[in-house]
């Protein structure tokens, strides 16, 4: 069974709690429902298209029981707990995951703006100038005076305890 979600829309600046978004659901390439969450706490909530609680619902609800529970560790989140999966955690998880890619994918365009450093999520972006002309991360690492100042930066930013997250940086061991 292929449970996905379309037309996804998602507003950051609504989301207070939990995500808020509205989607499309896919139930193995048929559209069969909506899926929702104010953003405010509350639970996602879905439904069918023809009914509120179509068979094509049940059947999902069903299959989500049968997969393995949500599991919580102490490291990640301060106690080892899990959570039974069900078709709300499920498309929580979808949307989750679609939000983490695009985190990642905008985090990776800035890589050559500028030295990034802090999280995935939360970041700062050092960019450098010549006069009033921003300098590409590539183009400094075409001259050795550029990259010494790549470097000095960087070893300055980790100094201070930040993370250096740029994967275009070829002087810095992952």
């Amino acid at each position: 069974m292929e449970i996905t979600l379309k037309k996804i829309y998602t507003n950051e600046k609504f989301s207070e709690e939990t995500n808020c978004f509205k989607a499309d659901i896919y139930l193995n390439g048929k559209k069969v429902g909506y899926a929702e969450n104010d953003g405010r706490g509350g639970n996602t909530t879905y439904y069918g298209i023809e009914h509120h609680w179509s068979e094509d619902i049940k059947r999902m609800e069903e299959y989500c029981k049968t997969l393995p529970p949500i599991v919580y560790t102490k490291e990640k989140h301060g106690m080892d707990f899990s959570i039974d999966m069900n078709l709300e955690h499920y498309i929580d998880n979808i949307i989750s995951d679609y939000l983490n890619e695009k985190a990642e994918k905008q985090l990776a365009k800035n890589f050559d703006k500028g030295i990034c450093y802090g999280s995935t999520y939360s970041y700062s972006t050092i960019a450098f100038n010549v006069g009033k002309k921003k300098i590409t991360i590539t183009e400094m690492l075409k001259t050795t005076k550029g990259t010494q100042m790549l470097i000095d930066t960087c070893n300055d930013k980790i100094k201070e305890g930040k993370k250096i997250l740029n994967t275009n940086l070829p002087f810095l061991k992952k």
